[in-house]
């Protein structure tokens, strides 16, 4: 199973960088995803990725507020990620993890996550954090302006 940690400081307040994240519907401005997402019932979300042959599946499983999520994956993918979001002088930081696993694939699994998977992963990560615009910095805690986006302050 890989496991990415992140900490990131950004210049967003908690519930704009929550806003983000709250559901899987949101995570294509945050992944760069291609295509729909598509609901798959009892709170299943399925997110297409670019380069990647299937969805990521997600359901939020803890909701606190701008202070905590966590979701778990299924389908090719499987596991489990939590963020949890504090303030932090004038923006926020963002701890957490992703713990995903592909299947065994005749004992393979583990080799092919390691070598195939794992750095993608990180990528899709670090250019999420980019691809909120200037003022989200990648764990480099320099703060610039943020977009605002009258779309990420409902609820």
């Amino acid at each position: 199973m890989m496991r990415i940690e992140f900490n990131e400081t950004l210049v967003a307040d908690p519930a704009t960088v929550y806003e983000y994240l709250r559901t899987p519907r949101n995570w294509t401005r945050l992944y760069g995803s291609f295509g729909e997402t598509v609901d798959r019932g009892d709170g299943w979300v399925a997110i297409p990725l670019r380069r990647f042959p299937f969805p990521l599946v997600a359901r939020i499983t803890a909701d606190h507020g701008p202070e905590h999520l966590a979701w778990d994956l299924r389908g090719f993918f499987t596991g489990r990620a939590e963020v949890h979001i504090r303030s932090e002088g004038d923006g926020s930081l963002v701890r957490g993890f992703e713990e995903a696993a592909i299947p065994s694939l005749l004992g393979l699994g583990p080799w092919l996550e390691k070598r195939f998977l794992e750095e993608r992963f990180r990528r899709l990560w670090s250019g999420g954090w980019r691809r909120l615009g200037p003022g989200w910095s990648h764990g480099s805690g320099v703060p610039t302006r943020i977009p605002r986006d009258s779309s990420t302050n409902s609820t």
